[in-house]
């Protein structure tokens, strides 16, 4: 029994249908149909296998669960999260030709009957009509073959996730690493300066001590002198990181 036709397959031969009436022909033209629409390129005569293969491939997709996504102005087919390109047009084959009357040949394009289904990713794909096999035999096979791919690749992009979320871990311990060994570092920076400034702190009023001692002892000591030495005792005090810790 026919299976019912798509959404997406009677909205593109609709709007193929539109086109053919419009006389539309240009790129550009297409260009907004080839972004909202299923990627079908065939001649009128050749769009009933056309659909309908397209038609079989979307059913297939949905009974597995996968689907049709368009995005980036172009139509995919979706599995695992993964988006595949693809086309689905009439096959022009190249031909060499020799020009009458001439040495030489070029190149032409001969219109065919073939059609060609491809992926446009890479690695790019295709299959077409032969003699002994039509496109809708194949039909299985590329459903297979964009399944495996979309799944190796899923699970290719898993394990990158598991590096990088792993690369990330390591760089945050690495970096929580060089914080603490640069907070040690300060730490022992500050204890060796505020050693430094003890010592200095107890040298200057050592200094002043003995200063002080000689001058009485000579009686050659003033106001000025004093004035002097309670100075320098200040300043042995702000430097001194014991009396600022008691005071802070």
């Amino acid at each position: 029994m026919p299976k019912k036709l798509h959404p997406l397959v009677i909205k593109t031969k609709l709007e193929l249908e539109k086109i053919d009436k419009e006389n539309v022909k240009t790129w550009g033209e297409r260009h907004s149909y080839r972004g909202t629409n299923l990627p079908v390129s065939v001649e009128p005569k050749l769009r009933p296998r056309a659909f309908n293969f397209m038609n079989e491939l979307l059913h297939l997709l949905a009974k597995n669960n996968h689907s049709i996504k368009i995005e980036y102005n172009r139509c995919h087919i979706e599995m695992y999260g993964q988006l595949t390109k693809f086309t689905l047009r009439q096959k022009f084959y190249r031909k060499r030709i020799k020009e009458e009357g001439y040495s030489f040949s070029r190149n032409v394009f001969v219109k065919s009957e073939d059609l060609e289904f491809k992926i446009l990713d890479y690695p790019r794909k295709i299959w077409i009509d032969k003699k002994t096999k039509n496109l809708e035999d194949y039909l299985i096979q590329i459903y297979e073959y964009i399944q495996k791919k979309s799944f190796e690749w899923a699970e290719h992009q898993k394990l990158q996730k598991i590096k990088e979320e792993k690369r990330e871990q390591e760089r945050i311990l690495e970096q929580e690493k060089l914080r603490l060994i640069a907070i040690e570092k300060a730490k022992f920076g500050t204890l060796v300066k505020s050693s430094q400034d003890f010592k200095l702190a107890n040298d200057i009023r050592n200094y002043l001590k003995e200063l002080k001692e000689r001058m009485i002892k000579e009686g050659a000591i003033d106001k000025k002198d004093l004035e002097y030495i309670k100075w320098g005792r200040q300043k042995a005090d702000e430097i001194d990181p014991l009396i600022n810790f008691l005071d802070g």
